[in-house]
C-alpha cells in the first residue's frame, strides 16, 4: 500500500468518525432545549432506538461522544502533519524543511476539512433527516466507545475530582419567575416563540396560579336588579345597559336567589311583560368562593356550561361574581365587544406638571413606575411597565439594596423604603390594593372631590368620587426630585 493511498483512507475514516461523534456531540448539547420538530425529531429517534442499544449511560454516552469528537480532531491534526512532514523528506536525498506555503496550505486544508465535517454536515444530518439513520450503525457506534473506554473512565476520573474541589454552591435557586423568563428567552432564541407570544405565554402560565379574587369583577362594579322587577321594566334596563346575563337578588346583593337571561325574554308574551317579574324566569346562580384557582373554575364551568358565577368571601358575603370572559382576559388581556365603552381613561394621564391622573382602582403596584423617568439618575426603569409586563428593572434594584430574590415581585417589597432621600417611597403599613383603596384607608373615610391626603412623599388628591368609591385621583410627588 502506497503511502498516499494510506494517508487518503486514514484520512477518510477520520473524517466520518470526526462527523459521527460531532453529531452524537450535538444531540447532547441540544437536549432539554426548546427545539423545532425537525431537531426535535433526531433527540426522540435517538433516545428511542439508539440509546438504549448502546447499552451505556446516558453520561458515559455523552462524554464518550465528546473524547471521540476531541480525539478525532487530534489525530486529523496529526495526519496533516505526518503527510506534510513525508511529503518533504521521503526521498532523503531530497529532504528538505517544509516552504511556508506549503504549512499554510496545509492548515488552510484542515481548517476547511473541520468546518465541513465537525460543522456543517453534522448540521445538515441534525435539520434535514430524523435520525433514524443512525440507528444502523450503531454496533460500529458501541465499538468505538469501547475502544475509547480508557480514556473516557480516566477522563470521568479527573471532572470527578474537579467537582469534588471546587466550593459547594451556597447560591438560592432562582425563583419561579426569572426561571419562566429565562425559558422565555430560551424559547425566542431557538426560533420556537416571537416577540410578540412571550407576554402571551407567560400569561398561559401565570394563569394556574391567579385565584377567582383576582380576576372577578368586584362588588361595587356588579349591575344586578330585584326579583320583584316586572319583565318590561327588565327588557327596558337590559336595553340600556347591554348585559346578556344579570344576577337578580332579594332584598339586597347578598341574597342572590338566580341570574336572569336576556334571551328569555323572547319567550314571553308582551301581554305578560307587565304581570311578570324577573324572579319567575330566572336561572339557578352558581356560587364559588373567592380563593379558588382560577384554572379549575375555567373547568368546571366549561363541563357546567356556565358563563357567570357569584363570587363570595369567607362570611359568605358577595364580594363580586365572575364570568368566562374575566377568565379568558386573564389570558390574553381585553375583550371588548360591541356594548363596551372605551377604557382610554382608565390608563394614566400625565399633566404637565409631572402628576398623573389615575382611576381609584389603579393598582399600588405599577404606581412606582410612573415616577420612575423622575428618578433615572438613581433608578434605571425609564418608563411606565405595561399590564403583564415584569418589573425586572424594579427587581434589580431590589437585589442590589439587599432585598430577597423571593419576594421581588411582592407588593410588600414595592413598599420598601431605601436610605436614598431621593427615591419614591410607597406606604408599608396598609393593607390596599388599589390606590383608591389606599386613599381611603388613610383618610378613614370615602374621601369627597377635593380632599387631598399625604403619605410617604405622596400627594393625593380626590378628583371624583361617589358614596361607595373613589373614582379618579390626582397623584404627585410633596418633594420631586431635582434631577438638573
Amino acid at each position: 500500500m502506497t503511502p498516499g493511498y494510506a494517508y487518503t483512507l486514514a484520512l477518510i475514516l477520520l473524517l466520518a468518525i470526526l462527523a459521527l461523534a460531532a453529531y452524537v456531540d450535538r444531540i447532547y448539547s441540544e437536549m432539554g432545549k426548546f427545539l423545532a420538530r425537525e431537531y426535535q425529531d433526531n433527540i426522540d429517534s435517538w433516545e428511542r432506538v439508539v440509546e438504549p442499544r448502546l447499552r451505556l449511560g446516558r453520561e458515559s454516552i455523552a462524554l464518550s461522544a465528546s473524547v471521540l469528537r476531541q480525539l478525532s480532531l487530534a489525530a486529523l491534526a496529526l495526519l496533516s502533519g505526518l503527510r506534510l512532514y513525508t511529503h518533504t523528506t521521503l526521498v532523503p536525498t531530497l529532504a528538505r524543511t517544509p516552504s511556508l506555503s506549503e504549512v499554510l496550505r496545509a492548515v488552510f486544508e484542515l481548517i476547511l476539512l473541520i468546518l465541513i465535517f465537525d460543522r456543517l454536515l453534522p448540521q445538515l444530518l441534525f435539520s434535514r433527516t430524523r435520525g433514524l439513520w443512525i440507528a444502523r450503525i450503531t454496533p460500529l457506534l458501541q465499538t468505538l466507545f469501547y475502544l475509547i473506554l480508557p480514556v473516557t473512565l480516566l477522563l470521568g476520573l479527573l471532572l470527578s475530582i474537579a467537582a469534588l474541589a471546587e466550593p459547594e454552591d451556597t447560591t438560592e435557586e432562582d425563583h419561579p419567575s426569572e426561571a419562566m423568563d429565562a425559558l422565555l428567552e430560551a424559547g425566542e432564541e431557538e426560533g420556537i416563540l416571537e416577540e410578540s407570544d412571550r407576554e402571551l405565554v407567560r400569561s398561559a402560565v401565570e394563569f394556574g396560579d391567579k385565584i377567582v379574587l383576582e380576576v372577578m369583577t368586584p362588588r361595587p362594579e356588579i349591575f344586578s336588579v330585584p326579583g320583584t322587577l316586572t319583565l318590561q321594566e327588565f327588557t327596558a334596563t337590559i336595553n340600556e345597559h347591554a348585559f346578556s346575563r344579570v344576577p337578580v337578588y332579594n332584598g339586597s346583593l347578598d341574597h342572590v336567589t338566580g341570574i336572569g337571561f336576556a334571551h328569555d325574554l323572547l319567550k314571553v308574551l308582551d301581554t305578560e311583560a307587565n304581570t311578570r317579574t324577573v324572579a319567575q324566569i330566572q336561572r339557578p346562580a352558581a356560587f364559588v368562593p373567592e380563593t379558588k384557582k382560577v384554572a379549575e373554575l375555567l373547568r368546571e364551568m366549561q363541563r357546567e356550561k356556565q358563563h357567570m358565577r357569584i363570587v363570595i368571601d369567607e362570611y359568605g358575603s358577595v364580594a363580586g361574581l365572575v364570568t368566562i370572559e374575566d377568565l379568558l382576559e386573564a389570558i390574553v388581556g381585553n375583550i371588548a365587544d360591541e356594548h363596551d365603552e372605551p377604557e382610554a381613561d382608565d390608563e394614566p394621564i400625565r399633566e404637565i406638571n409631572g402628576a398623573y391622573v389615575v382611576s381609584g382602582s389603579f393598582e399600588l403596584s405599577r404606581l412606582r413606575d410612573l415616577f420612575a423617568d423622575q428618578f433615572e439618575p438613581n433608578h434605571r426603569a425609564t418608563r411606565p411597565a405595561e399590564d403583564g409586563e415584569p418589573h425586572d428593572a424594579e427587581e434589580e434594584r431590589m437585589e442590589q439594596d439587599g432585598g430577597e430574590r423571593e419576594e421581588a415581585e411582592e407588593l410588600k417589597d414595592l413598599r420598601d423604603t431605601r436610605d436614598d432621600p431621593t427615591a419614591l417611597r410607597l406606604p408599608e403599613h396598609y393593607e390596599s390594593t388599589t390606590l383608591g383603596g389606599l386613599v381611603s384607608e388613610i383618610a378613614g373615610h370615602i374621601p369627597l372631590p377635593g380632599e387631598v391626603v399625604e403619605e410617604d412623599g405622596l400627594r393625593l388628591e380626590v378628583l371624583a368620587s361617589t358614596d361607595r368609591r373613589i373614582d379618579r385621583i390626582r397623584v404627585s410627588l410633596t418633594n420631586p426630585p431635582d434631577l438638573s
